[in-house]
């Protein structure tokens, strides 16, 4: 569990982390499958015993099975979640600026003014217009 771990936290693709997932999520042979047995039969172990206490103790194994089967029930289809991810996932900053630059358009640079001379004889307007306030 802890290269597991160790793995996920070092995935640098959701797809690697879909895989990683699904050693712990497998419904057949995941981890949460295998320990779930762990605690049937530790609740047989416990019943074994045949004392008021050995009872109370399977109890407690048998509902933390439960709820192991029901966490992976609830979580069957995460690693599918996690592979669809990488196909929504935003790109980084540095691609956003990146084609941000790349389909810009293409402006002049030269010292010469982009407007012609009927641009630049354009008067602003004589006075404010009545009615209007600040």
């Amino acid at each position: 569990m802890l290269r597991l771990t160790d793995e996920l936290n070092g995935a640098e693709t959701y797809e690697t982390a879909a895989d990683l997932t699904e050693h712990v999520l497998d419904p057949n042979d995941g981890v949460l499958v295998r320990l779930s047995e762990f605690f049937e039969a530790a609740a047989e172990q416990a019943k074994a015993s045949e004392t008021d206490a050995g009872w109370d103790l399977s109890y407690d194994f048998l509902e933390a099975a439960a709820t192991l089967s029901s966490l992976g029930e609830d979580l069957h289809e995460a690693a599918h979640q996690l592979r669809a991810l990488d196909r929504l996932a935003k790109p980084s900053w540095q691609t956003q600026v990146a084609n941000y630059y790349a389909t810009a358009p293409i402006s002049r640079r030269s010292g010469s003014p982009t407007a012609g001379p009927a641009a630049s004889s354009a008067a602003p307007p004589p006075t404010s217009k009545p009615n209007r306030r600040r």
